[in-house]
């Protein structure tokens, strides 16, 4: 049975789902760049290592009043006949594999024309329905600036010279700074940057490599295991899979705490395991120079699990060496007690 890879993310409370083939990459939200004579569903662009790119609100898309959006967004980046297109949304879920017969086909007025509609079915996972859509439709309506036929008259938008004019001094002051490492990821003239993905736990700032980051996903219901040692919180169902879930806390000389309710997966071994965290905050790509080398005392704390330090959002935050963390021995768990 052929299955279809889709991507499932949410948007204010429903939740969508999009040909995973067509997804080039995913971010959080950046400072967008209003642009004149758009589509009204197109709230800015900005760039992408060079590229500039055009971003949508499914909200305005679909006829809903515009939402105000804050550094939690995401942008998921979709691909269409060399075309690229960012969609806006409130979190990314997980990527699955989907029998094409567990895919509805969606229930039109007859009256609507079919090709002006960007759903293309319904599925029910289990914790609910979901809508796919169709990307090719999604960005060429965008690049062409084709409008809705079911869009009897268009909403009235009082457009803005700034991005999200809502934000806070602080929101804006993030929202720029990711726009300036989108555009700047990539190899420049000053030399490699070192991507991270910027985590919290206890309220501390950390950075993982995301070289050796496979997915971050959110702590479902934890079953325990017998005979292992308390950092091994337990494991869990990631897409029918068992995934273990350690809790870095002891290992980071930090105070224990709950449980934590996100999970960056990665490999320890040949086995995918997830390290808990409170929170997955940003991704940043970091200078040679910006990386500084530990304190003497937090590298006799934590040994050669960590790499350095590096500035953010007014803080520094420890950068990890995950393969390094993985590697201590005390969280390799013996199967065979």
């Amino acid at each position: 049975m052929k299955l279809q890879p889709l991507l499932i993310f949410d948007l204010d409370g429903a939740r969508f789902g999009v040909d995973a083939t067509r997804v080039q990459e995913s971010f959080w939200l950046p400072e967008l760049t209003p642009v004149e004579e758009a589509p009204l569903w197109v709230v800015g662009l900005f760039c992408l290592r060079g590229r500039m790119v055009p971003v949508a609100d499914l909200h305005l898309r679909f006829g809903h009043p515009a939402r105000r959006y804050t550094p939690d967004d995401q942008v998921v980046v979709l691909e269409a006949d060399q075309l690229q297109l960012g969609l806006i949304v409130s979190e990314i879920r997980e990527v699955i594999d989907l029998p094409g017969d567990a895919i509805q086909p969606p229930q039109f007025d007859a009256g609507i024309s079919a090709p002006a509609h960007l759903v293309v079915g319904q599925a029910r996972l289990d914790d609910g329905l979901v809508t796919l859509l169709d990307v090719d439709r999604l960005v060429h309506q965008t690049h062409l600036h084709e409008e809705p036929a079911f869009a009897e008259e268009e909403p009235q938008l009082v457009p803005t010279a700034h991005f999200c004019p809502e934000a806070t001094p602080a929101e804006r002051a993030l929202f720029h700074t990711r726009a300036l490492a989108l555009r700047e990821a990539a190899a420049d003239e000053e030399g490699t940057r070192l991507g991270l993905a910027v985590v919290e736990i206890c309220g501390e700032y950390f950075g993982v490599e995301l070289a050796d980051v496979l997915e971050f996903c959110n702590i479902a219901e934890l079953s325990p295991i017998p005979c292992c040692p308390p950092h091994i919180l337990g494991a869990m169902s990631l897409r029918g899979e068992l995934l273990s879930v350690i809790d870095p806390r002891s290992a980071l000389n930090l105070p224990l705490a709950a449980k934590g309710s996100k999970a960056v997966v990665a490999l320890l071994g040949e086995r995918a395991v997830g390290i808990a965290v409170d929170e997955v905050h940003d991704v940043v790509y970091l200078k040679q120079e910006e990386l500084q080398a530990p304190p003497a005392a937090l590298r006799e704390l934590c040994g050669a699990s960590i790499t350095g330090t590096a500035p953010y959002a007014d803080r520094m935050m420890t950068v990890l060496d995950l393969p390094a963390l993985l590697a201590r021995e005390e969280w390799i768990v013996n199967e065979a007690v």
